[in-house]
């Protein structure tokens, strides 16, 4: 059971509950932000924003997020966005080796550069200069600009999600949390 109560729909102002039903599914991670009433709706545009509105590659996306989740240790956040990664292209043996990506072959140079980057970040708040110099290579400013945003926000979704020990639903896992989702052209 989680240590916070998720919002109930009886307790939600009428735009928050909007939000929670305006996706195909409603998840405990958004049921227990949603707490936050006065933020949440500009949460969840930033949430909606980093899937649709963004210049960076989704794969890198989902691969950074994947390895935020594995530095955070948070279950739920690795188990929500298997199927996203999938959905964007990361592949079986990608996604088996996040944990381990120095010692895996799977990776392009750049996919490995932003895990270096994410893992230092999420270690040290800041890449070093020889991984952003690197970066800067093959990602625009732009897209270092949001890759920092992506990794600040999962980060802060696992701490969101490991203090109150959110739940994962029945359908974690089974569910593409990207499908419907137009990105950008």
């Amino acid at each position: 059971m989680a240590l916070l109560p998720y919002l109930d729909d009886k307790d939600a102002s009428p735009e928050v509950l909007k939000i929670l039903k305006s996706g195909r599914v409603v998840l405990n991670v958004q049921r227990m932000t949603a707490n936050a009433q006065g933020i949440f709706r500009q949460r969840s545009r930033l949430s909606n924003a980093l899937f649709t509105q963004i210049a960076i590659d989704p794969k890198l996306r989902e691969i950074a997020i994947l390895r935020t989740a594995k530095d955070c240790h948070s279950v739920y956040e690795w188990t929500q966005h298997v199927p996203a990664a999938k959905h964007v292209g990361v592949t079986d043996e990608q996604i088996a080796a996040v944990e381990n990506w120095q010692s895996a072959g799977c990776f392009s140079e750049v996919e490995r550069l932003v895990l270096q980057f994410t893992d230092e970040v999420n270690a040290n708040v800041k890449a070093s200069r020889t991984t952003l110099e690197a970066l800067k290579r093959h990602l625009s400013a732009q897209e270092i600009i949001e890759l920092l945003i992506i990794i600040g926000h999962w980060r802060q979704t696992a701490s969101i999600l490991e203090t109150t020990e959110v739940e994962l639903e029945d359908f974690a896992g089974k569910v593409d949390i990207l499908e419907g989702m137009t990105p950008r052209k």
